[in-house]
C-alpha cells in the first residue's frame, strides 16, 4: 500500500528545517573566520609597524591651515597617532587657547616653536621666547609682507659696530626675524634679544632694509 502524500509531509519538513539549520551554521561558521582573520592581520600589521617605527603617541594635529595671530579652538585639532621616532621634541601637550605664531598647515603636528608662550595678545602674542619687537618704517622697497613671514634686517656697515662687520656698503643685522604686525607707515618685527642692540643701533643711525627670506 502506498504511504500517503500526507505523512511525508513531516519528514520533508524536518530536512528542510535541518537543511536550513546547516545553512546558518556555515554562515555563521563563515562570518566568524572572516572576522578572526581581519583581527589577526590587523594584529600583525600593528605589531610589524611597532617593529619597523617603534612605539606610536597621541598628538595633537591641525584639522584645519592655523596662521599667525590665530588663537586656536579645540574643534581645530585633533589626536593622531604617529611613531614616537618620527616625532619633533617640542610636540604642545596642551595647545587649545594658545596663539599661533609661525603657519601651520593641515594635518601637521603642533608643536612649541610655534606657539606663542605666554597669555599675551596682539603683536606681543606672536613673540617666541628671548625675541624683542621693533617697528621698522616701510617705504617703496619693502617687500610685501604677511604677519609670520620670516625676514632678515639689513642696515649701512658703518652705522652697526660690531666684530663681524661686513666689508660692504650694507650688512645683514640679523640671522632671522619674524613679521609680528603691519601698519600703513610701519611693520612690527621681532628679533632675537642678542641681536637686540644692533638692530636699535642701526635705527637710530640710519634706515633698516628688510629682506624677505624662507
Amino acid at each position: 500500500m502506498r504511504p500517503s502524500r500526507a505523512g511525508s509531509l513531516p519528514s520533508q519538513l524536518v530536512r528542510v528545517r535541518a537543511g536550513r539549520t546547516r545553512t546558518r551554521w556555515l554562515f555563521t561558521s563563515l562570518v566568524a573566520l572572516v572576522a578572526l582573520g581581519w583581527t589577526v592581520s590587523t594584529v600583525n600589521s600593528a605589531r610589524n609597524d611597532i617593529e619597523k617605527w617603534g612605539e606610536r603617541r597621541s598628538i595633537p594635529v591641525a584639522n584645519v591651515d592655523l596662521e599667525p595671530g590665530h588663537v586656536i579652538r579645540a574643534d581645530e585639532i585633533t589626536l593622531a597617532s604617529r611613531p614616537v621616532a618620527m616625532l619633533p621634541d617640542d610636540v604642545a601637550d596642551s595647545p587649545i587657547g594658545r596663539t599661533i605664531t609661525r603657519s601651520v598647515a593641515r594635518g601637521e603636528p603642533i608643536i612649541e616653536r610655534r606657539l606663542a608662550g605666554g597669555a599675551a595678545t596682539g603683536p606681543a602674542s606672536l613673540l617666541d621666547q628671548n625675541r624683542v619687537g621693533f617697528a621698522i618704517p616701510v617705504d617703496s622697497t619693502t617687500p610685501v609682507l604677511h604677519v609670520g613671514d620670516s625676514i632678515a634686517l639689513f642696515a649701512p656697515s658703518e652705522s652697526v659696530s660690531t666684530s663681524s662687520r661686513g666689508q660692504g656698503p650694507a650688512m645683514r643685522v640679523t640671522r632671522e626675524a619674524v613679521v609680528l604686525a603691519l601698519a600703513e607707515k610701519s611693520v612690527m618685527v621681532g628679533v632675537s634679544s642678542s641681536e637686540a642692540s644692533a638692530v636699535a643701533q642701526a635705527l637710530l643711525a640710519s634706515s633698516v632694509i628688510i629682506g624677505l627670506t624662507n
